[in-house]
Parts: C-alpha cells; structure tokens; sequence
C-alpha cells in the first residue's frame, strides 16, 4: 500500500535545490530521504521537460531501492521506472520498455554509451553515490567516467549528484565530481590545476597534503551547486560515548607487537611473520594488539597471541566480564569499550 509523502524541511530544500540548479550536488547521509526527494523533483520537472531521465547507481541500489521508492508513494503512482542490468538481452528490453526513468548500474556506463551513440537520449541525470565518478581525468581515469565525460555536457542538460560522503579520502576527491557539475570552471579545468592551487607535496613524494586555506576556499567555490544535509542539524542526536579501557598487554604478545612496529618482523610459534610496508605493518599490529595474527598470505591460518581482549574490568569488581561488542584497537593497545 502506498504512503502519502509529506516532505521534511530538509527535503523541502533538497528538491527545491534541484527544481532551481539546473546541475547540482546533494550531499545528503543514509536515511535522510534523498531518494524521494529526487524523485518528487523529477516527478515535477516531468510536467515541463521532456524526455526520460537515466539514474546511476550501484547495482544493489539500482535493482532496489530506487523502484520500490517509486512503489512506496503515492504522489509517485503515475510515474514508470524501468530497471537497466542483468544479461544484455535483458539490458535491451528495459530500454525498450515504455518509461519516466530508466535506472542502470555504473558498471554498464561503457555499454550504454556505446549502444546510444550519437542518439543519447537522457538528457537528465542522476549520479547515485556520485563518488564513482571522483576518478574521472580529462587525459586518464576510469572507463565508466570517461564514458560519461564523453557526453556530460554536450547531450545532458541536467545532472543530480547524490552521495554521503562527497571526500571520504579527503578533498582531492571534489575535482572529478565537480567536473560533471561544470567542466572544471570552478574548481580548475584540470586535475592539475586543482591539485596544484589547493594541495602540496607530502614527504612522501607522492601523496598531496590541502593547504591551509584549501578547505574554506573549496567550500566557498561549490557552495551555490551543492547542498549539504547533516543529520545532527535536524534530528536530536547525541553524540556515542566512547569509554577508553586502558590494557597491558601480556609481555611475550607485547615483544610481537614491539617488533613488529620496530622491525616489520616478528616470528610466531616458529613461523615468520614479515611486513613488507607501512600499510601491511599498520594492519599486523593491530592483529598482534587485537590477539590473533594472520601468518601466511592466505587469510585461513592464524594463531593466538593473547586472550586479554576477551574480558573488560567492570568498576566494581575489577574481574573481566563478557563483552560481546566490537573494541577499537590502536598502538597503543588502548580499546574502546561498550
């Protein structure tokens, strides 16, 4: 049975976003309502545009949620929705069917492309979990992206990003999504220009470090095309209280850890366990702190080195209790509690 959709405030302003920006971001979490808030705008931009919208998103996304969305309201009982994945027979099919909105997954891009050609349809698109495109690069970058760059702004008019966490590996993720949003004009036409004023070199050589400045200045750029929706300004959310028990380590499972961060080396129960950079090292210490490491390549053989971790000292009584929860593990073998 279908539900009559009253739109939150953020909602409000989500769909107002798109109606007013032709080519927008909406940088909204999970469970802020961002698909039907989308899919109200289209629905309206359906009375005075014409043509069918194509929505990209993963392949468990497209496949569900976007037409159970369109089945759950009832404001939306007029509009079709016609699912693109599986084998392309059935790929074909769904072009052909009769629909408002097409929904296909990113790894279909190439072949969609190509299969349209010069005849590209959609002049309307949705980005779900735009960050699929952050990699996109005039000169390189992914296939799916650049499929997409091929087209984005000569045959679609409007383009909806919808994602999260627009830069979850940091600020260098914004170029490639923004350049779908406006071909570069304000973040810089290249990768290099943008990277060049907003970013240095690490001491590393390779990796890029946002200058000071980098975050207000990005910020102020994108501010009139993307929106950004943060559930703690609209929920009464509280913040988790996180209780910091401080364990020793028992010696001999200190030595491996000691090793291991110094050394990049330890030996368990005579087998060698060695890490071949910092990443693998990072992720063996915090094995040896957690009481168990992998010893081969595998992932299948492990062995134990402490069993602290399996209790927690109640106030009271000092004596480890049962804690069926998930510890945090840092170096310094300090576990976040329940």
């Amino acid at each position: 049975m279908r539900s009559e959709f009253t739109p939150r405030p953020y909602q409000g302003m989500i769909i107002d976003h798109i109606l007013d920006t032709p080519r927008c971001a909406i940088w909204a979490g999970m469970g802020t309502g961002k698909t039907v808030a989308t899919l109200t705008a289209l629905d309206t931009l359906q009375m005075v545009e014409d043509g069918p919208v194509l929505v990209v998103a993963p392949l468990r996304v497209a496949n569900d949620t976007w037409p159970n969305e369109v089945l759950k309201w009832n404001h939306l009982r007029g509009m079709n929705i016609s699912v693109i994945t599986g084998p392309e027979k059935e790929r074909i099919a769904a072009i052909k069917a009769p629909a408002q909105v097409y929904v296909t997954n990113y790894e279909q891009l190439v072949w969609l492309v190509t299969y349209w050609g010069d005849k590209w349809p959609y002049a309307t698109v949705v980005l779900d979990e735009s960050t699929k495109v952050k990699n996109f690069r005039l000169r390189q970058g992914g296939k799916r992206a650049q499929a997409l760059g091929g087209i984005a702004h000569t045959r679609i008019k409007r383009l909806i990003e919808l994602t999260g966490t627009p830069a979850s590996n940091g600020l260098k993720d914004l170029w490639g999504q923004s350049w779908f949003l406006d071909a570069g004009t304000r973040l810089g036409r290249t990768y290099s220009a943008f990277s060049q004023r907003w970013f240095q070199q690490g001491y590393d050589g390779f990796s890029l470090i946002p200058t000071p400045a980098a975050q207000t200045e990005i910020q102020d750029k994108l501010r009139d095309v993307c929106l950004t929706i943060e559930a703690k300004d609209w929920f009464d959310l509280h913040e988790p209280i996180v209780n910091d028990i401080m364990v020793d380590l028992p010696p001999k499972a200190r030595k491996h850890y000691r090793d291991m961060e110094d050394e990049m080396y330890t030996e368990l129960e005579g087998i060698e366990v060695e890490a071949f950079n910092a990443a693998a090292k990072t992720i063996k210490c915090l094995q040896l702190a957690a009481g168990a490491a992998y010893i081969d390549d595998t992932r299948k053989n492990w062995t134990e080195t402490h069993k602290v971790k399996l209790g927690r000292w109640s106030r009271s009584s000092r004596r480890p209790q049962a804690c069926p929860c998930w510890w945090r593990t840092t170096s310094r073998a300090t576990w976040g509690g329940c």
